[in-house]
């Protein structure tokens, strides 16, 4: 690569912007404004990666509406923030998205949040806490490849899940996980991380295409990096987990058009993924679920960007 990672540009077609938030992140995104009579879509992505996942969907879908992709505070670009739980993140988000738009409680902007991975957990927490946040007019969520945290937790009474999602107790174990994760090598541990949880070759190839891989391991490479996402994981097995009960017990769910999207031979090969949502979306909303293939991993964004891209933008339209 001839830029460091955290300068180089991903999208020469969108404007890059950094923008110093009151978390202390200097938040990193990637836009594009086609006025206030256009929903941005934000495109938020996952572990172990950066922003540019989204490489191959955002061709597709820029004609279609504003787009703001950042990438997630403390994951190699954007700089870490001091608040590290669900809502603080989408708070930093939110104020970084209002800055370059700008947007505030008295002149919002129609949102649909796109999420895969970590990046969809952060879109749950969005629309199940979205008015707190008077800015954003949530018309739509999408999150691609989870079941809610504390139903992925629940799940670990499963031995193949528990082994096939091995990663989430070892990474909340902060202190030892970065240590061990160290001495593997960051870069590596990204790399071999994607290698395990692709479908096919072909698969892998998508995901490995554009120097992508190297892009992430330049990411995992910083101990600053590792420390934040573990963090990042161990907030999901005390926080969040309480967080999410709490909001079952009460009622709050979520209550915007949902598109969910998840591999059939990995998430959906032990959960019954479609089901698990309905339990947390209010009645009678707007909700589509697809199982996408019968070989993709994980990284549907870039192991299946055509489904991906079209569900996107069917939801989109639907929206319009």
């Amino acid at each position: 690569m001839s830029d460091s990672v955290e300068t180089r540009h991903f999208y020469p077609n969108l404007q890059r912007n950094e923008t110093q938030t009151a978390s202390g992140s200097n938040v990193v995104s990637y836009i594009s404004n086609k006025g206030d009579d256009s929903p941005i879509m934000m495109l938020i992505h996952g572990y172990p990666q950066s922003a540019y996942e989204w490489r191959y969907v955002v061709p597709s879908v820029l004609d279609h509406v504003s787009l703001f992709i950042p990438e997630l505070p403390g994951y190699g670009i954007s700089s870490p923030s001091k608040d590290n739980t669900r809502i603080g993140i989408v708070g930093v988000l939110i104020e970084a998205m209002s800055e370059v738009f700008n947007l505030s409680k008295d002149s919002p902007r129609k949102v649909i949040a796109v999420g895969h991975d970590r990046g969809a957990r952060i879109v749950h927490r969005l629309a199940v806490s979205r008015t707190n946040f008077p800015a954003v007019a949530l018309t739509g969520a999408a999150m691609l490849d989870i079941v809610p945290t504390k139903a992925q937790w629940d799940a670990f009474q499963d031995p193949a899940i528990n082994a096939g999602y091995f990663h989430w107790p070892f990474l909340a174990n902060v202190d030892y996980a970065v240590q061990v994760i160290s001495k593997y090598g960051g870069g590596q541990w990204a790399k071999d991380m994607h290698k395990r949880i692709t479908g096919g070759d072909a698969d892998l190839e998508r995901v490995a295409a554009d120097d992508a891989l190297d892009v992430y391991a330049a990411c995992f490479d910083k101990e600053e990096t590792l420390r934040y996402t573990c963090e990042d994981y161990a907030y999901g097995a005390g926080p969040e987990y309480q967080h999410q009960s709490a909001d079952q017990k009460a009622g709050r769910k979520v209550d915007v058009p949902a598109l969910i999207m998840w591999a059939k031979a990995k998430l959906g090969s032990r959960m019954d993924v479609a089901k698990i949502w309905e339990d947390w979306i209010a009645a009678g909303t707007d909700y589509q679920a697809i199982g996408v293939g019968d070989s993709h991993g994980h990284f549907l964004p870039e192991e299946a960007p055509k489904e991906v891209t079209e569900a996107i933008t069917t939801f989109v339209k639907r929206l319009a």
